[in-house]
């Protein structure tokens, strides 16, 4: 077993890893070290009154069974326990454990108001199963009590360990669509165990742009992790990000991440749409002023500058944007990759120079003024001489000659 000092020493050291950005590879670090893996979506919350706690232990058991799972979630007075291991296969009607893999078990306790209800269900050598069922300390015979119990509580095990939920989430669409997935979605516990519905929900073969909206509604009502948030969001299809009102709710999701390595995750996402609109692409250059970090935010800007139309219908914003950068090296690499990527008009660059003149750092300002008198027309004297006035504002005179022999 492993003890729960380890669990913490792992926890606290996902979170440095996390803060480090070194996100792909703490799970499998901290598998090694510790033998405890520590999922990217199993966070750990803590509140005044309530936590949720999900936590994976182990990854492979000898002879090559699925390692034992360990579902731990507390939510003010209640509890519950799931601990599971080998294959568990739902009968046709989900309601009901058809089969465990050989030794293998589903362990499940359930504590309201310090009423407790505990259910084993164990798989012998042949897989032949044996159940036990307690209430409160005390067996209990598992016919009815126990089978009506694990009738009531199976949309929650489904939803936390995801045994049986695509051909739930395929049922429920057929019989009443994304409202009905929805509605069963809002009766489970967790963040974690709702977005297994909304995630299964989008492999429904014929899903309607209205439904991935009203999923996406969903999402931003019920669900506060940026992690989950900017998982939902990286499900979402590129056919349907070419709807509007799909794009307006996702962006309606992304704007509540607080965190910018995922809220720049997300709109990377939905900028990789070929042929984005330039109404989607105006809503993800606002939402994109608002990312705190230079570094974060260059990533996204970089994105939307390949954007074929970009800077035809959003060039006075963008630069806005950039002009408010306090990393110069940051703003000066955006406005590089503008330059490059695009020939911009007269009228553009004299928004865009001005910008450039507050560039503090004269290597950086020199850099970028040599680029844009590369690219602009050697005939056109007026923006020539718009770009030598932004070199007088070098304080390097070796940088400043650099830029005016370019002109020349």
């Amino acid at each position: 077993m492993t003890k729960p000092s380890t669990i913490f020493f792992a926890s606290l050291a996902a979170g440095v890893l996390s803060m480090l950005d070194l996100r792909p590879a703490a799970s499998t670090s901290l598998r090694l070290i510790t033998g405890v893996e520590i999922m990217q979506q199993d966070t750990v919350k803590a509140k005044k009154k309530n936590s949720n706690v999900r936590i994976q232990v182990g990854g492979k058991a000898k002879g090559g069974k699925d390692g034992e799972q360990v579902y731990i979630n507390t939510d003010n007075n209640k509890r519950e326990e799931l601990k599971r291991q080998g294959t568990v296969t739902l009968t046709d009607d989900l309601k009901d454990i058809k089969s465990i893999s050989p030794n293998g078990y589903l362990k499940y306790m359930r504590s309201v108001n310090d009423d407790t209800k505990r259910l084993e269900i164990t798989s012998d050598a042949n897989g032949n199963l044996n159940r036990t069922y307690t209430e409160n300390g005390k067996k209990v015979a598992y016919e009815p009590s126990g089978r009506e119990w694990l009738q009531q509580i199976m949309p929650d095990l489904m939803a936390n360990t995801g045994i049986g939920i695509a051909e739930l989430v395929k049922d429920l669409y057929g019989k009443a669509g994304a409202k009905g997935v929805l509605a069963e979605a809002e009766k489970a516990g967790s963040e974690h165990a709702k977005m297994r519905f909304v995630h299964q929900l989008y492999q429904q073969p014929g899903l309607k742009p209205a439904d991935v909206k009203q999923s996406l509604q969903f999402v931003d009502k019920h669900v506060t992790s940026d992690y989950e948030r900017r998982k939902a969001l990286g499900t979402v299809t590129a056919a349907h990000l070419k709807n509007k009102d799909v794009v307006s709710s996702y962006l309606q999701v992304s704007g509540k991440i607080s965190a910018d390595y995922e809220r720049r995750k997300a709109l990377l996402y939905l900028l990789e749409t070929p042929d984005l609109s330039k109404e989607s692409m105006a809503m993800a250059l606002e939402q994109t002023g608002k990312i705190s970090s230079d570094y974060e935010k260059a990533k996204v800007l970089q994105q939307l500058a390949k954007q074929p139309e970009f800077i035809q219908h959003n060039y006075k914003p963008a630069f806005s944007i950039i002009d408010k950068f306090s990393s110069d090296y940051e703003k000066a690499k955006i406005i590089n990759a503008i330059v490059k990527n695009h020939k911009l008009s007269q009228a553009q660059y004299k928004e865009l120079l001005p910008v450039v003149s507050r560039i503090s750092s004269d290597y950086e300002k020199g850099k970028v003024l040599r680029n844009i008198a590369s690219a602009i027309p050697a005939d056109n004297k007026d923006l020539r001489a718009e770009v030598e006035k932004a070199a007088n504002t070098i304080g390097s005179d070796y940088e400043k000659n650099k830029v005016i022999s370019a002109l020349r």
